[in-house]
């Protein structure tokens, strides 16, 4: 369907170097691409969207209260991005707090202490039920020992892109809680890799990953007339700039594409 766009990704993954994943998921007057899009690849804090998907749920159905004050202490603060690892033991946030800190600047320390409340199997029996298979939660973040032993957190392209067509469509979570998840994901703070290149008029609701070797990006891009879901997703790239130019220009592509054939 998408031939002529498909063969322009192709063409800029190969100057990336490594493995370049991308799926696109139509929303609205978009379509659908795949390139790889079932390899399975580290998530990084891709992660991070299934993890609000479960705790909105489990909000959603009384299991937790996101007005809950938790004391953030000294044992809690983990390497990497994010502000909590900063601040001072006793400081007071709530857990709808934590989720806003675990999406718009990927808290690391956040991002455990959600994982805590919510429970490692429940994301994954949650995934398992809308089926996807491949992506899991298996570790917490800058969990050492865990990584040693080989557990890592993964995910595809094809299942996260999913993801984030449901949470547009109100299907994920379902009415004002996916508006929660949208609203989050559209306050990102790392915006520079799908969005670079992205017109004035775009709108981008995203979550990005990172770590050694790993630079990724998803999100819901919406333009006049038209929306898709976008991951991107890159592993043994050249260099940290080829990899996040990739994300960039492969986004640029497919917003190009879709704009111009719903031109007026």
């Amino acid at each position: 369907m998408e031939l002529g766009l498909q063969e322009s990704i192709v063409q800029i993954a190969a100057g990336c170097g490594g493995m370049v994943s991308v799926a696109v998921r139509n929303i609205e007057n978009a379509g659908d691409i795949s390139i790889n899009d079932r390899e399975v690849m580290s998530s990084a804090s891709i992660i991070k969207v299934p993890m609000l998907v479960e705790a909105l749920m489990q909000a959603r159905d009384g299991a937790i209260d996101l007005d809950r004050e938790i004391i953030l202490n000294d044992e809690q603060r983990v390497r990497g991005s994010g502000v909590l690892r900063y601040l001072h033991a006793g400081v007071k946030l709530t857990i709808m707090d934590l989720l806003w800190l675990m999406i718009i600047v990927s808290d690391n320390t956040a991002t455990n202490i959600v994982m805590d409340i919510i429970g490692v199997e429940s994301v994954n029996q949650t995934l398992r039920s809308m089926g996807y298979n491949q992506t899991a939660l298996r570790r917490k973040m800058y969990d050492w020992e865990a990584i040693d032993k080989g557990l890592d957190n993964v995910c595809t392209a094809a299942e996260i892109a999913d993801l984030l067509v449901r949470i547009a469509r109100k299907e994920a979570v379902g009415g004002e809680w996916d508006e929660k998840a949208l609203d989050m994901l559209s306050h990102q703070q790392e915006t520079s890799r799908l969005g670079l290149f992205l017109p004035e008029e775009a709108r981008l609701a995203n979550k990005t990953g990172s770590r050694e070797g790993i630079f990724h990006d998803c999100g819901i891009v919406t333009g006049p007339g038209f929306r898709y879901a976008i991951a991107v997703f890159t592993k043994g790239a050249r260099s940290t700039g080829d990899a996040h130019l990739t994300i960039s220009r492969v986004s640029k592509a497919v917003y190009d594409y879709f704009a111009t054939r719903n031109a007026p």
